[in-house]
């Protein structure tokens, strides 16, 4: 049975963070110290597994959170 796990979650690692419904992906960029010094960071988008009503069914997608709050919205 571990085999099987370990499987999964190889496969969970090879899924990029992408939002699905915009796009929305890691971005890089620079932590500044007050000596403006450039040290490498990542902006990770805040992503959620939810379920949502598509063509009348429910699915669950992985959505950022400036989506789940335009859905909710709309």
């Amino acid at each position: 049975m571990p085999f099987y796990g370990k499987i999964a979650r190889l496969r969970a690692e090879q899924i990029m963070a992408r939002c699905e419904r915009c796009g929305t992906t890691t971005a890089f960029g620079h932590n500044r110290s007050f000596s403006m010094r450039a040290t490498r960071r990542t902006f990770r988008p805040n992503l959620q597994r939810t379920r949502i009503m598509e063509s009348g069914k429910l699915v669950r997608r992985t959505l950022c959170a400036k989506c789940i709050k335009r859905l909710a919205r709309a």
